[in-house]
């Protein structure tokens, strides 16, 4: 392994831009509803055959289907469908019950949109055999001892969240939160873009209103000038006075952002896995970051998932157990090697750091391929 430490100044750029899709938005639903299936795969392998068997279900599309909506309520007119797309290792010992999945896909998606009713939505599983090389690639590891890359990939994270990265992340949150829209009648397909200019934020958030409980345009104003109350008095609670919050800024005196079901899926637009979050929950275009679709990827050998979650373990020590201020941590993959062997890892800190001290944070944490592998199965990393 190649480790290279370098030393930078604090984030601080003059000129910050931060979006994060909300749990409702298509993107995120597919992101979602991927990584669960993921982790019932790698979950039942593990189970039944001892290690991860070699799958990837990192790819879906949410096609949005189309409603007649207006105030007071309204109908579908053709149903948006969900399909969820992978390759699998079936074997003698290890063959998923599809249709169970499906049908536990297909609760997980109302459970998400809990203002949709069931027959808003199709759902379908999509999964193939497995390529023999690639299923190879991966077991050929797991005889020897830790699984083997299938990618030659790259991970980047970068921590902590600067403070207009914490604000739009706890904003999408709290507008989100179950509390929240049992107060205010509002979907969850919620997306915050924060904008900082030196000192002076902008943000902008979209969000649906659910048209069952509006009877009127004054009464969806009403909810709109709410929901801008709120979100500017965190927004300030972060920077101060000198901020600006706009909702829904589409509109006009004739057109709304109404919903059924809370999603932009059910007409106005489709979904796909990746398109959305990164690794940590934001979209962060001033950080470095790497492309990869974390969700519905391999928790054990694929390292587009796996050197995320490495990354952020070897980023949280370094911060806590030296004088680093922050942390950006790369790494780099290379396919048929130990994922516990990277290619490269680069560690670049903000603040004194010791160079020993990291060494031995990164050997300890690519070691412990096992808790990351499990921790990922248990959901402990926000991947999206």
């Amino acid at each position: 392994m190649n480790l290279t430490i370098t030393h930078r100044s604090l984030y601080d750029p003059p000129v910050e831009f931060v979006e994060r899709k909300g749990t409702g938005h298509p993107d995120t639903i597919c992101d979602h509803l991927a990584e669960e299936l993921s982790r019932d795969l790698a979950r039942s392998s593990l189970q039944q055959t001892g290690r991860v068997q070699h799958f990837n279900v990192d790819k879906a599309i949410f096609a949005a289907g189309s409603v007649s909506i207006d105030f007071g309520g309204g109908e579908h007119t053709k149903r948006s469908k969900l399909v969820l797309v992978g390759k699998v290792n079936f074997t003698d010992d290890w063959k998923p019950d599809v249709d169970a999945l499906t049908a536990d896909t297909r609760r997980r998606l109302l459970t998400l949109l809990p203002d949709a009713t069931p027959e808003a939505f199709e759902v379908e599983l999509w999964l193939n055999q497995a390529s023999e090389d690639l299923a190879d690639v991966v077991n050929r590891g797991h005889r020897e001892a830790a699984p083997t890359s299938n990618d030659t990939s790259f991970a980047a994270v970068s921590l902590p969240f600067s403070p207009l990265e914490n604000v739009v992340y706890r904003l999408e949150h709290y507008l989100n939160s179950a509390a929240y829209r049992a107060d205010v009648p509002i979907g969850r397909d919620i997306k915050v873009m924060g904008a900082r200019e030196d000192n002076e934020v902008v943000v902008t958030v979209a969000v649906p209103v659910l048209a069952r409980k509006i009877e009127s345009r004054s009464a969806y104003d009403e909810v709109i000038e709410r929901v801008r109350t709120d979100a500017l008095a965190l927004v300030r609670d972060g920077f101060g006075n000198g901020t600006t919050v706009r909702i829904n800024q589409a509109d006009t005196p004739e057109t709304q952002y109404l919903t059924l079901t809370g999603t932009s899926a059910e007409a106005g637009d489709d979904g796909q896995v990746g398109r959305g979050n990164r690794f940590g929950g934001l979209i962060t275009p001033y950080r470095p970051m790497s492309l990869e679709a974390t969700a519905g990827k391999n928790p054990a050998a694929h390292v587009g998932k796996t050197y995320h979650a490495f990354a952020e373990d070897i980023s949280r020590r370094v911060i806590a157990e030296t004088d680093a201020d922050e942390t950006t941590i790369r790494m780099l993959s290379s396919i048929g090697r130990p994922v516990t062997e990277p290619q490269v890892v680069h560690v670049e800190t903000a603040g004194v750091a010791d160079e020993a001290a990291i060494d031995v944070i990164v050997k300890e944490s690519l070691a412990d391929w096992e808790g990351v592998r499990d921790r990922l199965i248990d959901g402990a990393y926000e991947l999206y």
